[in-house]
């Protein structure tokens, strides 16, 4: 068994595993929504920081067992006891970006991707002096069993204060401080991305400045998708264009992240009305190849058409007032256009005119 402490995805892991440049990851106060704790970016209110916030463990062949050591430090002025536990977790639904800790009712037999079954801590409480520090061992065995793919877990730190002697008994701070272990295996791992339907409307009045793109982690570990989003305007020529997910945002297996992706220089005012098209061309981290896919919109331009209107609004009522009806006036135009465009016939020359015979003689 070999010691090894990991933290090569602090780039790829969302801002909420970051706070003010010490990393921590703090579950609300034991909010339970069915067998889900939420989790949130803090620092366990100011009490406990605990380092790294990430491992991230790449097993070799034939590796079955390896083990994370983390740092745990006393913020405050005060004695605290701290209790050690492991849980799995995976992604929160219908919150890009957060993760949620498995707790009553979950069986990690059930879940593919489980890593607590795996974990041990030494020790599993801890009691630290004012502003103290103290190393936790996180023993994980058995790895040779897992399944092929990414497994997940959280090792979770609980402070509770510690009464001074004849007094009260302790009071839970009612917090945790969470340090996540993504673990992957020596083989078997797979990296797919699914595109969900980009929403699109076909035609608009504004160009779309801000687009929404779906993934769906359909491989068996972590996954970060990258590529370009580019508008292209009526003439072919590039709009806008921008990096897709900048921020190597990742997706766990079997779950679905939503992104928000702007396009800069994108005036619903000045634009060019006519045809457009949206373009992703994207790919999933680490792997080859771009998927290409596009989309096709009209945009009308609200700034450029309303004045061209109300000037052929004028120019008819001006028509109407001063010349009958525009109906008359445009027939009277198509037919003196009509009548220009027609060859004219050949002139005849005009007929001789008849000479002019002598009068007759009158004999006498």
């Amino acid at each position: 068994m070999r010691t090894v402490v990991r933290a090569k995805w602090y780039r790829k892991v969302p801002a909420i595993f970051s706070v003010a440049g010490v990393a921590a990851v703090c579950l609300l106060p034991l909010l339970h929504s069915g067998d889900i704790v939420s989790a949130a970016a803090n620092q366990g209110a100011g009490v406990l920081r605990v380092s790294p916030a990430l491992s991230d463990i790449s097993l070799s062949r034939g590796e079955t067992s390896t083990t994370v050591v983390t740092t745990i430090t006393n913020l405050s002025a005060s004695k605290l006891a701290v209790a050690v536990s492991v849980q799995d977790f995976g992604a929160q639904p219908n919150q890009p970006g957060a993760i949620s800790l498995y707790s009553d009712g979950y069986n990690p037999k059930t879940n593919p991707h489980s890593l607590q079954t795996t974990m041990s801590v030494e020790p599993s409480d801890v009691v630290l002096e004012a502003h103290a520090s103290q190393r936790v061992a996180v023993v994980l065995n058995g790895l040779g069993q897992l399944a092929p793919g990414g497994h997940y877990g959280a090792v979770l730190f609980s402070p509770e204060s510690v009464a001074p002697e004849g007094g009260r008994s302790k009071v839970s701070l009612q917090s945790a401080v969470a340090s996540l272990i993504f673990l992957k295996t020596a083989g078997g791992g797979v990296q797919r991305l699914q595109l969900l339907p980009l929403k699109l409307s076909s035609v608009g009045f504004t160009l779309p400045g801000t687009v929404y793109v779906d993934f769906k982690n359909t491989g068996n570990t972590q996954t970060a998708p990258q590529g370009q989003l580019t508008l292209f305007g009526p003439t072919g020529a590039i709009t806008s264009t921008t990096v897709l997910n900048a921020g190597s945002g990742l997706i766990l297996p079997g779950s679905s992240r939503l992104f928000t992706v702007q396009l800069p220089g994108t005036s619903p005012l000045h634009g060019l009305p006519g045809k457009y098209r949206l373009e992703l061309r994207y790919h999933a981290d680490g792997q080859a190849g771009l998927t290409t896919i596009s989309r096709s919109f009209y945009y009308i331009n609200l700034a450029v058409i309303l004045p061209v209107l109300v000037l052929l609004l004028i120019l008819a009522w001006l028509l109407k007032a001063y010349h009958g009806s525009v109906w008359r006036v445009g027939k009277r135009f198509l037919c003196w256009a009509r009548n220009g465009f027609r060859k004219k016939p050949k002139e005849l020359p005009p007929p001789p005119k008849p000479k002019r015979r002598p009068p007759p003689l009158i004999q006498g």
